[in-house]
């Protein structure tokens, strides 16, 4: 299976039925991106124990009271992205936030 990123719930609830209609079991790993060795080992547990292995990268502003800390925070998609798919990582999702927290979407 190729990499994909995805970006809306549509896209997500597609994949997630498509996956269980076809019995895969999905295993999911939250990050907020600036991926390291930790991450690693997650994604690679989460790939040898499931079907599918899908990956959020959600930089969630409610985490931070500062919003300089906010800004600040590191974000490198491309560098994330081949570092997930050399961890055997299928799926990339990322959402932003009003796409996914807004319940109307």
């Amino acid at each position: 299976m190729i990499m994909k990123i995805i970006k809306t719930k549509q896209e997500l609830q597609i994949e997630i039925n498509s996956l269980k209609s076809s019995g895969k079991k999905i295993g999911f790993v939250p990050t907020m991106g600036a991926l390291h060795d930790g991450h690693k080992s997650l994604v690679e547990r989460c790939v040898a124990e499931n079907d599918t292995c899908i990956v959020s990268i959600f930089v969630n502003p409610t985490q931070f009271n500062n919003t300089e800390d906010l800004e600040k925070y590191p974000r490198h998609l491309d560098q994330d992205a081949k570092f997930l798919e050399s961890a055997g990582c299928q799926l990339i999702l990322l959402p932003t936030q009003l796409r996914f927290m807004n319940p109307t979407n």
